[in-house]
This record gives structure tokens, C-alpha cells and sequence, in this order.
């Protein structure tokens, strides 16, 4: 039996498995932010902690009846609790496992716990254009073994973009060999938590932002922001209301499609309008992802179901497990 852990920038998802019958699962709000926040990562190891004994809990047993602990995702960050460097792309399912160290925490658990490390690319050493420069500098924690998870359940071998909007969205390629090669990052459901709740608009919009989905307004947004830019379009999320007669539903959607209007574009220029695309990550996100994407050109896309979603990260991290163990 195993524990997988997917641990982000705001949430932790542990899930019990049997081979590969999921058994249970259990949740925090706890990720990489508070660790930024916070300065320590008490809270992540106590959340960890608290999730595997609620795994064990429901299922009566004990820690030895559990093979490993597969983590990937944030918790092998440098705002985490195991710390490996990112491997650098080109990187696939062989690259991931070669990287993953295998550690035992005993304040935590005292089964091993596989931590998989996360992904970057970096600029060549003698690179002088700063565009390319900055463009080479990015990395993810997590999104690997959710694709390699994606990949498993769609029967899929590369050739592909693909976006996981969530907390941040992330944008990369992978190639015909299952190899991530290039990425992009943009802030997403943070940029958009940050904007609805800590500025004027909180009084404008409703919480959560997207209470229902109303496509004509998310292309407004979109389509505004495309000529006027983002900053000046995200005001109208207040006035629409105040003078224009608007219900803060339809202020919502304005307010995202315009937000999220250089994410969209980022992704439509790493496809182009036919180059296969594959958009996972959680809804309401997926959802306004394909139709803003659609709205942008793109033709070639794949939008993965509710539970290929939910379970891609745990199949990902197992399938790295799997190939860990071959080699140790």
C-alpha cells in the first residue's frame, strides 16, 4: 500500500492506495505560501503528519503496512521540508526518478517518504539577451508527475502543450519522448486572489470570483484587455456595476477573461492555433481556460475529465515510484 502527498502553493491532497485502487483520501489548506509567509515549515509537517494518521485512521492500519510515501509536488522545495534541487529539462518520467531521494522523517513518519523533485530551465551560460534570459528562468514542483499522470490516463506518449491553471499556471511542451523541454509560468488564481480580495474591487466582487461561468462576459474581458492592456481593464470590474448596470456576476467574468488575458495568450503562442494542446488543472479554471483559449484561436484541444484531474498527480508520482524502485 502506498501514500501519495501532492502538495502545492495552497493545498495538500494525500491519498491512500491499494496497488492502484484509491482507498481514501484527506486534505489540507496547506502549501509553499505558508512556509513563504511564515518563515518555517512547522505547518507543512504538522499538516503532513495530521493527513497520513487520518489515511492510516480510516483504514485501520498501521505505519508498516504502508510500503512508501510518494510526494511530489512542493514539499521537496526550498519552501518545504526535504529540500532537492530541481532537475534541469529535459526531463521525463527516467530523469524524475533518477533525482527522487528516498528519507525518513521521523517527527513526521516513520515510513520512507519518496521526495520527487520539481523541474527547471535555465539560460545558457553565455546568454546575453535579457529577454531569453529571462525566459529560460523558470521551474515547477508537482506538475511533472501530474502529466506523466495525464500521459498514463489519456494513452498519450508527448508531442504536446499543455496548461495546468491553478494557484499559478503553468505552460510547457513535451516532446514526442515524454520529455518536458520548455515552460512558462504565470500567476494565475493567485494574481486573481490577490487583485479580488485585496484591493477596492472586494467590494465589487463576490467570493469566490466565479460563481457561475457567463462566456460572453469572460471575451469582453478578454477582448478589452487585449487593446486597452489588463491594469486599465480590471477597474471595470466596479464601474460596469456602479454606472453600467451590470450584476457582479457578469463583473466577475469581465474581471477574469481580462486578468487572465496574458496566461491565455502565453499558452495560444507556445501551440499556435492548431498545435495540439492538452488543458487540465481544477475547475472553475479548466472550464475558463478552454473557452478563453478558444476564443484565442486555438483548435487542437484536449480538456481532461473531473477525475483524471483529481487523480493525475497520485498516478504520475506512483508511475516515478515505479521506476525509483527499478533502480534501487
Amino acid at each position: 500500500m502506498f501514500i501519495t502527498v501532492d502538495c502545492g502553493t495552497t493545498n495538500m491532497r494525500c491519498r491512500l492506495f491499494n496497488d492502484s485502487t484509491l482507498m481514501a483520501e484527506a486534505k489540507r489548506t496547506a502549501g509553499c505560501r505558508n512556509t513563504a509567509f511564515s518563515g518555517t515549515s512547522d505547518f507543512l509537517r504538522q499538516s503532513l503528519k495530521e493527513c497520513i494518521k487520518e489515511l492510516l485512521d480510516s483504514g485501520g492500519l498501521a505505519e508498516s503496512d504502508i510500503e512508501a510515501v510518494i510526494s511530489s509536488g512542493t514539499l521537496a522545495s526550498d519552501v518545504g521540508i526535504y529540500y532537492i534541487p530541481h532537475v534541469i529539462a529535459p526531463v521525463g518520467i527516467a530523469e524524475s526518478a533518477a533525482a527522487a531521494r528516498l528519507a525518513v522523517l521521523e517527527d513526521i513518519t516513520s515510513i520512507p517518504i519518496l521526495f520527487i523533485p520539481g523541474v527547471k530551465t535555465l539560460p545558457q551560460k553565455d546568454e546575453h539577451d535579457m529577454l531569453r534570459f529571462f525566459d529560460a528562468l523558470e521551474s515547477m514542483s508537482g506538475e511533472e508527475c501530474e502529466t506523466y499522470g495525464i500521459m498514463s490516463r489519456l494513452g498519450i506518449d508527448g508531442d504536446f502543450v499543455i496548461t495546468l491553471p491553478g494557484s499559478y499556471n503553468k505552460v510547457f511542451k513535451v516532446d514526442a519522448s515524454g520529455r518536458i523541454t520548455w515552460l512558462q509560468t504565470g500567476m494565475c488564481g493567485e494574481f486573481i486572489a490577490a487583485m479580488s480580495e485585496h484591493t477596492l474591487l472586494k467590494h465589487s466582487l463576490p467570493h469566490p470570483v466565479i460563481q457561475k461561468i457567463i462566456p460572453e462576459s469572460l471575451y469582453c474581458g478578454f477582448d478589452y484587455a487585449t487593446t486597452r492592456g489588463v491594469s486599465p481593464s480590471l477597474i471595470k470590474a466596479r464601474t460596469t456595476q456602479l454606472f453600467g448596470g451590470w450584476n457582479k456576476d457578469a463583473a466577475a467574468n469581465f474581471f477574469v477573461g481580462a486578468l487572465l488575458k496574458d496566461d491565455i495568450m502565453s499558452i495560444y503562442n507556445a501551440c499556435g492555433e492548431h498545435g495540439k494542446l492538452i488543458v487540465g488543472g481544477g475547475d472553475p479554471l479548466r472550464s475558463i481556460f478552454e473557452l478563453l483559449l478558444r476564443h484565442a484561436g486555438a483548435k487542437n484541444l484536449t480538456v481532461i475529465d473531473d477525475e483524471t484531474a483529481r487523480l493525475a498527480p497520485s498516478i504520475g508520482a506512483m508511475l516515478v515510484y515505479s521506476e525509483w524502485k527499478k533502480n534501487n
